[in-house]
C-alpha cells in the first residue's frame, strides 16, 4: 500500500468524509477572477488581500509538492418551530449550529499530520481551514472534492455543498486525484432564489450584498437589507436549500455539528438581552465566536421587526436602553416595523436622552412613521 493509500485509509478512520490530493501549480485562472472581483468591489472583506499568495501554494510553503484537501459534512436536519412569528424565534445557518468547525476539522488535520510524521522524516506542512492563506475552494475543485456550483459553493456528489473544507500543504510527493465535472448544467435556482440578488450571475457573488456576509458584518445594516433578512440571525442557507444536489445527500456522522450550547431556532428575546456571560457560555464554542455579541443583538432586533408581532414590543423597548447605540437604533427600527403607535411615548422618552446622532435619526424616523398611523 502506498503512502497516499495509507493516508486516505487513516483519514476515513478518523471521520474525514472526503480526502483528495492535488498539485501545487499556481491558480492562474482563479487569480485573474479574484482580481476582477476585487476591481468590481465584489470580493469579500474576509478574503486575504494578497491574491498572489492565496492562489499559489508555493508562496505559502516554498518546498510544497502536494496539497491534501479534506471535507467533512455538517448536514443535520432539525425540525423547525411551528411558527417563528408566534414564538418570536429566528434561525441560525446550519454551519453555525454546533462546535466551531475550525477546531473540529483542525483537530482532524492535526491527526493527519501526526500520522504522516510516523511515516516520513523531514515533513513540512502548512495547515488551512477556511481562514488560511489559500483559496480553499479552488484547491477543493482541482483536487476533486467537488465542482464549484453557480452559487460559488463546492458541491460534492455525496454530501452536496453542506461541507467544511480544509487541508494540508506539504513537501511530500503524493498521488494526485482528478477534478470532477461541473454538474450544474442549465440550472439557475440558486441565482433566482438569492434574497438580495447577491448572486449577480453564474459563479459570481457580490459578497457585500450576500446575507451571509451582511449578518456577520459590523455596524448599521441598510434598511432594505434588514427586511430581506427575514428570520435569519446569522448566515443564509437559501442558495443551498434550493440546490437540487442538496435534496438527497448523505448525513454527516458528526455530532459536533448538532446544536451544543444554542438552539438552531432560538428565541429572539434572549438574544436581544444577551449578557457578556451568556455570550461566553453560548457563543464561544461556536463558529460565531469571533464577532462579539452586538451583531447578534442587532440581528435579533431586526428579525423581531420582520416578524411584526406586537408581543415583541416589551423586548424591543428594553433594547432602546441598551448601552450600545447599534442595538438601540435597530430596536427602534423594529418597533417601527411592528407599527403600533402606542410606543410613540416610549420613543420620545428615549429621544429626550439620546446623544448618538444615528440613533436619533432612527428614532425620529420611526416616530414620524407611527404618527402617520394615528
Amino acid at each position: 500500500m502506498t503512502l497516499t493509500e495509507e493516508l486516505k485509509e487513516y483519514a476515513k478512520s478518523i471521520g474525514i468524509d472526503k480526502i483528495r490530493i492535488t498539485g501545487v501549480e499556481p491558480f492562474l485562472e482563479a487569480r485573474e477572477f479574484l482580481m476582477n472581483m476585487k476591481e468590481r468591489d465584489y470580493l469579500s472583506k474576509f478574503i486575504n488581500n494578497d491574491i498572489d499568495l492565496i492562489t499559489n501554494p508555493k508562496q505559502v510553503l516554498p518546498t510544497a509538492q502536494s496539497v491534501i484537501v479534506c471535507a467533512i459534512s455538517y448536514y443535520h436536519e432539525i425540525e423547525s418551530p411551528p411558527s417563528f412569528k408566534e414564538e418570536l424565534r429566528g434561525k441560525f445557518s446550519k454551519f453555525a449550529w454546533g462546535r466551531d468547525y475550525h477546531q473540529v476539522l483542525g483537530e482532524k488535520l492535526e491527526q493527519l499530520i501526526g500520522f504522516l510524521r510516523t511515516r516520513t522524516d523531514n515533513l513540512e506542512v502548512k495547515k488551512f481551514v477556511d481562514t488560511g492563506p489559500t483559496v480553499d475552494r479552488a484547491l477543493a475543485r482541482r483536487a476533486g472534492i467537488g465542482w464549484q456550483g453557480k452559487n460559488c459553493s463546492i458541491i460534492n456528489p455525496d454530501y452536496g455543498s453542506w461541507i467544511f473544507i480544509g487541508g494540508i500543504i506539504t513537501n511530500l510527493e503524493l498521488e494526485f486525484d482528478a477534478p470532477i465535472e461541473d454538474q450544474c448544467s442549465g440550472c439557475r435556482k440558486c441565482i433566482e432564489a438569492c434574497p438580495t440578488g447577491a448572486l449577480v450571475d453564474e459563479y459570481t457573488l457580490k459578497s457585500n450584498k450576500c446575507l451571509g456576509y451582511i449578518t456577520l458584518s459590523k455596524g448599521y445594516i441598510e434598511k432594505e437589507d434588514r427586511r430581506k433578512m427575514g428570520t435569519r440571525i446569522w448566515g443564509c442557507d437559501t442558495c443551498q436549500d434550493v440546490c437540487p444536489h442538496n435534496q438527497k445527500v448523505k448525513f454527516g456522522n458528526h455530532s459536533d455539528f448538532l446544536p451544543q450550547t444554542l438552539e438552531a431556532y432560538p428565541q429572539l428575546s434572549s438574544l436581544l438581552a444577551l449578557t457578556n456571560k451568556d455570550y461566553e457560555e453560548k457563543f464561544k464554542p461556536t463558529p460565531m465566536n469571533w464577532r462579539g455579541k452586538r451583531p447578534i443583538q442587532r440581528n435579533a432586533a431586526i428579525v423581531l421587526g420582520n416578524l411584526k408581532n406586537p408581543k415583541a414590543i416589551p423586548h424591543l423597548l428594553k433594547g432602546l436602553d441598551d448601552p450600545k447605540p447599534i442595538v438601540r437604533a435597530h430596536s427602534a427600527w423594529a418597533l417601527g416595523e411592528i407599527g403600533e403607535p402606542s410606543v410613540i411615548g416610549d420613543l420620545k422618552k428615549r429621544l429626550a436622552k439620546e446623544r448618538e446622532e444615528e440613533v436619533i435619526v432612527e428614532i425620529e424616523g420611526v416616530i414620524d412613521k407611527l404618527s402617520d398611523l394615528c
